[in-house]
């Protein structure tokens, strides 16, 4: 199981992409509604060829290594779902945990969501397609802002991760690949994500910090740091 992926909704979906593109990853698509009708506006197409249609883009997709990101248009900045690679039996251990904590499932062919009690939701894939086979840009650590009114040490067990640090402000969960820092805050949001194999150290439009050494062991040592959240107006979107 790796944790690979990341989605927000945000009204800058074209300085999203050039961000990103300027960090070396690569737009694999873009979906967006125009005319009444979902279409496709991928590469080569640059935004210089539609940017003066009134496209509203559902997805826009941007790979590197072993970390793919997607974004679509919202009115604001919505932290929607993280997104983990599983194999068959992982995904069938996963769906059955769920299902005992009644959690609200979305199965689909290509991919299937799981809800979770601060409406951000968890994304399952099957398919490896959806990164690259290139060793690097590995996603190391995520650190998530959510109210404490449900203690998230419920999703070790839904993701078979160990619980490695906990007090009343913070859970730290993981497994020897990758970590999940939970901080008790008023608003659900994706404050940090850390990448292992990769080189940088900015904040992204909507304001996720992103850190990327290429010894795992600074990344470990820049994750034990004291983490200056930024004031990003942020909400949650349900039910997408």
């Amino acid at each position: 199981m790796e944790l690979f992926h990341y989605h927000w909704w945000t009204d800058q979906v074209e300085c999203m992409e050039e961000f990103y593109n300027q960090l070396g990853f690569e737009t694999k698509l873009r979906v967006g509604k125009y005319n009444g009708e979902m279409q496709a506006f991928d590469p080569p197409l640059e935004w210089e060829d539609f940017r003066d249609r009134e496209i509203i883009f559902r997805i826009v997709e941007v790979v590197k290594g072993q970390t793919n990101i997607t974004f679509g248009h919202g009115n604001r900045g919505i932290f929607d779902h993280i997104g983990v690679l599983v194999n068959e039996t992982e995904y069938r251990q996963i769906i059955d945990k769920a299902k005992k904590e009644k959690l609200r499932i979305n199965e689909g062919d290509r991919r299937t969501f799981i809800s979770t009690p601060w409406k951000f939701r968890i994304e399952l894939q099957r398919r490896k397609d959806v990164v690259t086979d290139k060793d690097h840009t590995i996603i190391h650590t995520m650190d998530i802002g959510l109210p404490f009114d449900v203690n998230p040490e419920f999703l070790a067990s839904l993701l078979d991760l160990k619980i490695i640090q906990q007090d009343d402000s913070h859970v730290k969960m993981g497994n020897e690949r990758w970590n999940i820092n939970f901080y008790n805050e008023k608003h659900t949001r994706l404050n940090s994500v850390y990448f292992s194999k990769d080189e940088f150290h900015t904040v992204d439009p909507v304001g996720i910090k992103l850190i990327g050494t290429m010894d795992l062991g600074k990344c470990m040592i820049l994750e034990s740091d004291v983490i200056v959240t930024q004031k990003v107006n942020v909400h949650i979107l349900g039910g997408i």
